[in-house]
């Protein structure tokens, strides 16, 4: 089967990291698991001996859809879909996801995952190492807009580091795997992409204090002393909800 450079497609081959990753999701027989990106199944097989009432398998590549139909068929429904984009509203009830995230579409997909977070109870993924870090970074030069965006809604944990020789063909840096659990706050889809587009605006051009790229009340006037890399994200969140009705410029 070719692999395909430009998916990013780097394919697990070690049986016991296969099954740290699913014990990291507590895989129990009433669960019902979807797996992105399931490639050449390796995740797939580690999944299916904990016997979940249901396992939805996404991949975008048609080659390794048809391989993946063969191969598991009768255990799993199958779909040909691009995770950065699929409407995973369309499942029912709540779901475990996993994943082996392609390097080059992981934050896009996570991003997507919180438009339809009401059907994820837990997410756990392997991501490029770098990525991870960004993902829980509450401070500093790791910290950025998507970091701060996911804060109120997920509880991001890293969990141990892949070695390069674990994949085939082995990419050039390290991966890590994370757990995504959901938290109990909820912000309606208008509200979100204003939300986001704030904090898009306040970690626009790092070096520059907050006050030079957003228009703020007195109250918050020593948040605008500070650049965006030094307000954790709770803060964010208080100064968005200040700011809400009114322009932000």
């Amino acid at each position: 089967m070719r692999l395909k450079k430009f998916l990013g497609q780097h394919f697990l081959k070690d049986k016991g990291v296969a099954k740290k990753i699913v014990e990291a999701g507590d895989v129990k027989k009433e669960d019902k698991v979807l797996e992105i990106g399931a490639g050449g199944g390796a995740l797939t097989e580690e999944i299916l001996k904990k016997e979940p009432s249901q396992l939805v398998l996404l991949e975008i590549d048609s080659e390794w859809v048809e391989f993946l139909r063969e191969k598991f068929g009768s255990s799993a429904e199958v779909i040909q879909a691009d995770a950065v984009n699929f409407n995973f509203s369309e499942l029912e009830g709540k779901w475990k996801f996993f994943g082996n995230l392609p390097y080059n579409a992981s934050t896009a997909i996570i991003r997507n995952i919180l438009n339809h977070r009401k059907v994820l109870l837990l997410g756990v993924f392997m991501v490029q190492k770098e990525v991870a870090e960004r993902l829980t970074a509450v401070r500093g030069k790791n910290y950025g807009y998507l970091s701060a965006l996911l804060y109120p809604f997920f509880k991001i944990e890293k969990l141990f580091d892949v070695h390069p020789k674990s994949f085939f063909p082995p990419p050039k840096v390290f991966s890590t795997v994370i757990r995504v659990t959901p938290k109990d706050f909820e912000m309606e889809s208008g509200e979100l992409l204003k939300y986001e587009n704030f904090l898009k605006k306040a970690f626009s051009h790092r070096r520059k204090k907050l006050k030079n790229k957003i228009n703020l009340p007195e109250q918050l006037r020593d948040f605008g002393e500070k650049r965006a890399e030094e307000i954790p994200p709770q803060k964010f969140l208080e100064i968005f909800r200040t700011l809400k009705g009114n322009e932000i410029s």
